[in-house]
């Protein structure tokens, strides 16, 4: 909807995919209720931090899409720069003594009026994993 909508208004439309770095040795080192804390603080950092309009879901495991409507990625970029910097600063308490700093990485794509949705999600996630090979705490984009 959100895609015809952007096409008939032709206005841009923006699809981010955040990937908490290394979740996994998270989840082996301090166990999986640890991960549920440090992905429960992510999303709540993500949803104080988009816009209202914005719509952000998980997608499984520690990654999350958000999708921005009116906005391309040259905005959608200094949006997801600015939580980078925030999620780089943030300590998650996982009991009294332990706490453990995260970052993130993400790749931005634009929705392309030809797209399916498939093929914009795939272009993000492209970026992503060049944001992964790039060191990861990035982001890139398409």
């Amino acid at each position: 909807k959100i895609m015809a909508q952007s096409k008939r208004l032709d206005y841009p439309l923006s699809l981010v995919i955040f990937d908490i770095d290394f979740f996994k040795k998270i989840n082996d080192k301090y166990g999986h209720l640890a991960g549920d804390k440090v992905l429960k603080a992510f999303a709540s950092l993500l949803m104080h931090r988009m816009r209202e309009s914005d719509i952000v879901v998980r997608y499984g495991g520690e990654e999350f899409i958000a999708i921005l409507p009116e906005t391309s990625k040259k905005r959608a970029f200094i949006t997801v720069e600015s939580i980078r910097k925030v999620v780089e600063e943030m300590k998650v308490h996982i009991d009294s003594i332990d706490l453990i700093r995260i970052t993130m990485s993400a790749g931005i794509s634009e929705y392309n009026y030809e797209d399916s949705l498939e093929e914009w999600i795939k272009r993000a996630d492209d970026a992503l994993y060049l944001a992964k090979d790039r060191g990861r705490n990035r982001i890139e984009m398409e």
